[in-house]
């Protein structure tokens, strides 16, 4: 930490994530993993603030969520204890992930952070999540993963969410 204002950015973005829990998740029906916005806000930590600043504030998010209902309504040890804990978990990882996809495009640009996201912040996450869902529901890995084609087309409206807010705001906040 170099100063206050990486403190800042970190609670700022566990902020983000808490609030983002408080808007309803959209259950599926077909798999018991529903729809959250909470996921745009892991994407914006990779993007925005970089492996490490964005892994703490991911960091900060669980511990926050230990003591408030901030994953969509339920806490910390309800989601590991249920089908979506996979996808909670690689949280954690996306982003170190996305900084080490972007740091390989050695640039910063609006299709480089949508790339950056959806390998690092969607695909991967719903590769991890489908693995754990697969595991606890007890059904074939491919079922799973099958399953998780559902959240491609809003997950890829969130990375260019993320993408967009990435590019105008980097520069602005200090960044870059």
């Amino acid at each position: 930490m170099k100063n206050v204002r990486d403190l800042l950015y970190i609670a700022m973005m566990a902020t983000i994530l808490v609030i983002l829990g408080f808007i309803p998740a959209i259950p599926l029906g077909f798999i018991p993993v529903p729809i959250v916005l909470q996921n745009l806000g892991v994407m914006l930590a990779g993007v925005l603030l970089g492996w490490k600043k964005g892994s703490l504030s991911i960091l900060l998010f669980y511990l926050l969520g230990m003591f408030l209902p901030a994953f969509s309504g339920s806490t910390f040890f309800a989601v590991l204890a249920g089908p979506t804990a996979g996808y909670v978990v690689a949280w954690f990882f996306v982003p170190m992930l996305v900084s080490l996809i972007l740091k390989a495009f050695k640039t910063s640009s609006f299709i480089g952070n949508v790339i950056a996201i959806l390998v690092g912040g969607v695909l991967f996450v719903d590769l991890l999540g489908a693995i754990y869902l697969s595991v606890y529901m007890h059904m074939p890995l491919m079922t799973s993963l099958l399953s998780n084609l559902a959240f491609i087309p809003g997950d890829t409206i969130k990375a260019v969410v993320a993408s967009t807010i990435a590019y105008k705001f980097k520069d602005k906040l200090g960044l870059a």
